[in-house]
């Protein structure tokens, strides 16, 4: 499990504690029930993150990845700015949700999704 965001907006320490704890035990609870390879996002992250069109990336990746062989590709797949893509991906990685493969060649980076699967941490647990 990981936990991208630790940011606590102001919160005190004994608060922040008390939530990785919570996200701690909401994630295994998760992997008990076969949930493994999974990363916990922050609500208030979650609502920054997946806005429509990094959520459509993350769709895309997960239904056709293995066909995606550079940021350039997703762009035209989804008919989106390349610029545009690489940013929402860029973003994504930085929260741990993708990674980049090397295409072999040295001149592009495959956009891949880092788990099998993501949660928003839930409001009330």
């Amino acid at each position: 499990m990981s936990q991208p965001d630790t940011d606590t907006g102001g919160s005190s320490e004994s608060t922040v504690a008390d939530r990785l704890l919570q996200q701690d035990e909401f994630a295994a609870d998760l992997n008990a029930q076969g949930y493994t390879d999974l990363l916990v996002v922050r609500r208030e992250s979650g609502r920054d993150i997946l806005t429509e069109g990094r959520l459509e990336l993350v769709q895309h990746l997960d239904q056709h990845g293995s066909a995606v062989d550079s940021v350039s590709d997703l762009a035209r797949q989804l008919d989106r700015d390349k610029g545009a893509v690489s940013k929402d991906l860029n973003r994504l990685a930085e929260l741990d949700m993708i990674e980049y493969e090397g295409s072999g060649d040295g001149t592009a980076k495959r956009p891949r999704l880092k788990h099998n699967h993501v949660v928003i941490e839930p409001v009330v647990y």
